[in-house]
């Protein structure tokens, strides 16, 4: 339940970010899409790894 929260504050605000930086055009949009997809993968992935330490940490 915590990592899954973690991750959805994480892809939201990315997501806002992105939604409010992005040109008022089709190919702004389709980039900002594009750009919020790769960044937000690459985020989960990071935060999965830190939290899992955090969690499993002996």
């Amino acid at each position: 339940m915590i990592k899954s929260t973690v991750f959805g504050v994480a892809v939201t605000f990315i997501a806002l970010y992105h939604g409010y930086e992005t040109r008022p055009t089709l190919g702004g949009a389709a980039r900002a899409t594009t750009h919020i997809v790769v960044i937000s993968s690459l985020t989960v992935l990071a935060l999965d790894f830190l939290l899992t330490a955090l969690m499993f940490n002996k």
